[in-house]
């Protein structure tokens, strides 16, 4: 009987763990769906200007420079009212990964919404190294997308601030970003550019 009791005690203690396992991944689950885009799994706006502040404050301390990116797809529009959104989606799944790829691992690639993504390259010491990261985005993004058979092609306008030249808070550098994001893509897009506010004026 005490081994009938043994063998039904370890059971319901398996039990339990499995259940504790299944309680913790749901909610990692939740936890990761709430600070990531469902689409592409790349952070959102929420853990961007997070990581954007943290490395504002480093670099308070450590004095540095960081670069924010913004970055729209130019003839995305059409390419998604044409070939319909399951097309735009891998479309823009396939151009997160190209980003990823074309950053360092210290780097944050985050999706805000539609087309429009946002990068953060901290611990920048050379402006040379913000202008070859850059140019690496765009020619990745300009490489066509093989989409079931279609060679898609797309391009990218990608505006530029600097930390502390271009402001000293998240939302001051992203809005500065998107000007000059907006700057490029007046240039014809497929360029980046850096954010200068006498071409604003």
């Amino acid at each position: 009987r005490r081994a009938g009791l043994a063998i039904d005690n370890s059971r319901l203690y398996r039990a339990a763990q499995e259940e504790i396992k299944e309680r913790k991944r749901a909610e990692d689950h939740l936890q990761f769906m709430a600070s990531h885009d469902a689409l592409t799994r790349l952070p959102n706006r929420t853990v961007f200007t997070d990581r954007l502040t943290q490395a504002i404050l480093r670099a308070r301390r450590y004095p540095n420079r960081i670069a924010v990116l913004f970055l729209d797809l130019d003839g995305f529009k059409e390419i998604n009212d044409s070939f319909g959104h399951v097309i735009g989606d891998r479309l823009l799944r396939e151009a997160a990964e190209r980003l990823i790829r074309s950053v360092r691992a210290s780097d944050t690639v985050s999706r805000l919404g539609g087309d429009e993504f946002t990068i953060i390259l901290p611990d920048l010491a050379e402006a040379n190294k913000i202008k070859g990261i850059a140019q690496t985005i765009v020619n990745a993004l300009a490489e066509p997308f093989n989409m079931e058979g279609y060679l898609l092609s797309v391009t990218a306008s990608v505006g530029i601030s600097l930390y502390p030249l271009d402001g000293d808070d998240a939302d001051l550098l992203l809005k500065n970003a998107d000007e000059a994001m907006y700057r490029a893509k007046k240039r014809g897009g497929n360029t980046f550019q850096f954010y200068s506010p006498q071409e604003l004026a």
